[in-house]
């Protein structure tokens, strides 16, 4: 047993001491704040000056109605300021309105336009003021003004928020599956890579000699299990401490509705889902590294644990975005590896409940388990064979050495 954690341990602190697993665990978070910090200084800059727009009227009505509106300023009295700020780049441009016989005229000078959000307000404000112009030189009544004031009652009601929960469950979808695609790829090739540089060296067969083969192996995989178990902790981790960040840096990101769908849609089944399924994956790509005796056939051995993790991928993509629930999604859900991308896309669609997710888990889990037992039982055949005599029958003879 303590050479079965000793293992572990040396695993488990060669991988984390890496340069590639710390990059690997953190570029999401790099890539993530230096997206916050463009867009908190890309906010800031606007903030700054240059995107304003100058109102510029002799009317005091006008320059009452305009006082509360976003984006413009009333600090420039003339044209010739106004133009001169332009120039300097001090002003987005100047709006100049003017009243001739109950007719607003607006003429906008800038070297650029104004958003869309800023021109749609301009241009409602505007409309307002004309109409109330409209109302004085028609000297209506009291009651013929409410009259035309009408209109029509328009509200929107959505069922409890359907609207932002698809929204959250689709960036959750395509977050999830992408991360277990790169995830799955990487820690394959890494663990066959890895396992195809140790078979058939004298250091292998020292080890063995102290060691059982079994226990050797046991341990390698508990070892990455929890490196494994460290990736997805420091991620679950991570997405909770930037939302919080970004909650302090952006008070707005509190009470949005599609940050809350997205945390609302994510289930402990899927971390649990994408620990066993990376395990077994690791299992079967070590299994595929100790049937080669060249590393550069590393690639075409760990093929066979690559189809599945591509099946898995564009199934999920293809499958999980219908409308309805597909019996090939459903079936290939309890399926070990197609599960580890099928079953999270069900839970997240709410497609399965507690009961099968459960289920899923527990044949991912007995899989995962019964694959470690039965090539840990042949792993020195496997492992020692450095005969060439191609996959299928190295497969053969290394599982019949136990």
């Amino acid at each position: 047993m303590n050479s079965l954690f000793l293992v572990a341990k040396e695993t488990y602190l060669r991988q984390v001491k890496s340069w590639s697993f710390v990059f690997m665990v953190f570029a999401p978070f790099i890539m993530i704040f230096f997206s916050l910090g463009i867009g908190y200084l890309t906010g800031s800059s606007m903030d700054q000056g240059g995107q304003e727009i100058a109102l510029i009227s002799q009317e005091a009505s006008v320059q009452s109605t305009f006082e509360d509106l976003d984006g413009l300023t009333s600090d420039y009295t003339d044209e010739a300021a106004a133009k001169k700020a332009l120039e300097d780049e001090d002003l987005l441009g100047y709006l100049i309105v003017t009243v001739s016989d109950g007719q607003l005229s607006a003429v906008y000078h800038g070297n650029e336009l104004p958003s869309i959000e800023t021109e749609t307000a301009i241009q409602q404000t505007l409309a307002e003021l004309q109409d109330q112009l409209n109302k004085e030189d028609a000297q209506l009544t009291s009651q013929q003004e409410a009259t035309l004031a009408r209109t029509p009652a328009y509200q929107v009601q959505l069922v409890e928020n359907k609207g932002y929960e698809k929204i959250g469950k689709f960036i959750l979808f395509f977050a999830l599956i992408f991360l277990l695609y790169v995830l799955t790829m990487i820690y394959a090739s890494t663990t066959a890579q890895e396992v195809a540089s140790e078979k058939g060296t004298k250091i292998m067969e020292v080890i063995f000699s102290s060691v059982p083969a079994s226990t050797y192996f046991y341990g390698r995989i508990l070892g990455i299990f929890m490196v494994i178990a460290t990736h997805l902790g420091i991620y679950a981790l991570g997405g909770v401490g930037s939302y919080q960040f970004a909650s302090l840096a952006l008070l707005t990101m509190q009470d949005n509705p599609i940050a809350q769908a997205v945390l609302g849609g994510f289930d402990w089944f899927i971390l649990f889902f994408s620990l066993f399924g990376l395990v077994l994956i690791v299992v079967i790509a070590a299994l595929c590294g100790s049937l080669v005796v060249r590393q550069e056939d590393v690639n075409k051995a760990v093929q066979p644990v690559m189809y599945p993790i591509i099946i898995g991928f564009i199934g999920a993509m293809t499958l999980g975005q219908q409308a309805q629930e597909s019996i090939l999604l459903k079936i290939g859900s309890y399926v070990p590896l197609l599960s580890t991308f099928f079953m999270p896309i069900r839970i997240i669609n709410g497609w399965a409940n507690g009961l099968e997710a459960g289920l899923s888990l527990l044949i991912l889990i007995a899989s995962t388990v019964a694959a470690i037992y039965f090539i840990g039982k042949s792993y020195a055949g496997l492992i020692l064979q450095t005969d060439d005599i191609g996959l299928w029958k190295s497969l053969k003879k290394g599982l019949s050495s136990k």
